[in-house]
């Protein structure tokens, strides 16, 4: 998969006219075909084939939809292809942040949109009635604060391997499953966590929500592990719907020691790098593939990226999970 700045393109210019109340441009980029499904934020907007005609309506009823964005993501691979928005919608006297996520396919040589979901997030204390880590960087945060202790985790030359995991878009999974269904989601998959760190030595450090930070004294056991937990999870889900998926990161370096505590910059680092990671994908640091490469593990592309908080770019490279 790669990142498509033409479907990029191609969501700016369809926003723009459903923003603008541009009704024949915004139902000419959406798929005729039966398998279309279009979800908006009202419990009645579940849409189907033929029903794409009620999303004209009401950009002709609306006038257009009072929303603004600054962030696509698009991504393509093939004939198949999708993007996510961050959105703004504009009421009086309120703003309310939103989101939508698109799947486009190729018909005829064009991108036509057949899956599209329009929602407006709301605040886990407002659901479930209390705040939960809703991102690997909360994690880390609160990781660093806690300074937990790494020592049993300490390879011979005192170095750590860390991995970060979490289970992509569980926000979203949330509002589409409920809380008892994704409660129950949510410990299935802490149990392969656990166990398969377990069978690979190593150790759970932390887990919040459904993220989790694993140490290993071996970057090879850290490897190996990461690569069972993806297999595992694949299988454990296999049957779910939405697809659950799981992002991992690792990286080594040395652990830092205060107060009888043992953690540090590394931990920063391999949160950096699981922000990176797509869904089913383990994705390590240059350190990391220099200390494993070699028979029974391979790597697919690399990637430069900035690391948030560390200066310059850093190679990454996805781990071959075949």
């Amino acid at each position: 998969m790669e990142p498509s700045e033409e479907i990029r393109r191609i969501v700016d210019r369809w926003l723009r006219s459903n923003a603008e109340g541009d009704a024949d441009a915004v139902i000419g980029r959406i798929s005729e075909h039966p398998g279309l499904l279009a979800i908006g934020t009202d419990s009645d907007e579940w849409w189907h084939g033929q029903e794409r005609l009620v999303w004209k309506r009401q950009v002709e009823e609306s006038g257009g939809f009072p929303i603004t964005w600054d962030e696509i993501e698009a991504w393509e691979e093939g004939t198949v292809g999708w993007a996510g928005a961050r959105m703004t919608l504009h009421v009086p006297e309120r703003t309310f942040e939103a989101r939508g996520t698109f799947v486009l396919r190729l018909e005829r040589g064009e991108w036509k949109i057949v899956q599209a979901h329009w929602s407006i997030p709301r605040a886990n204390l407002e659901v479930l009635g209390r705040e939960l880590t809703v991102s690997l960087e909360q994690l880390e945060s609160s990781i660093q604060r806690e300074q937990p202790d790494l020592s049993k985790t300490l390879a011979a030359d005192g170095t750590v391997t860390i991995a970060f995991t979490d289970i992509v878009d569980s926000t979203v999974l949330t509002a589409r499953l409920g809380d008892h269904a994704w409660l129950g989601i949510v410990q299935r998959h802490n149990a392969v966590i656990e166990g398969v760190t377990a069978t690979h030595g190593g150790t759970v450090v932390e887990t919040q929500g459904d993220g989790s930070m694993l140490a290993f004294a071996s970057a090879r056991r850290a490897v190996a592990c990461a690569q069972a937990i993806q297999h595992e999870i694949a299988s454990t889900f296999a049957d779910a719907s939405p697809p659950i998926r799981v992002r991992i990161g690792l990286h080594t370096g040395d652990a830092l020691h205060e107060a009888d505590h043992f953690f540090g910059t590394t931990v920063n680092y391999a949160a950096r790098v699981a922000s990176h990671a797509l869904g089913g994908e383990v994705l390590v640091s240059n350190l990391v593939r220099e200390l494993v490469a070699g028979p029974g593990i391979e790597f697919l592309q690399s990637r430069d990226v900035e690391l948030k908080g560390l200066d310059g770019l850093h190679r990454l490279f996805a781990v071959d999970l075949n």
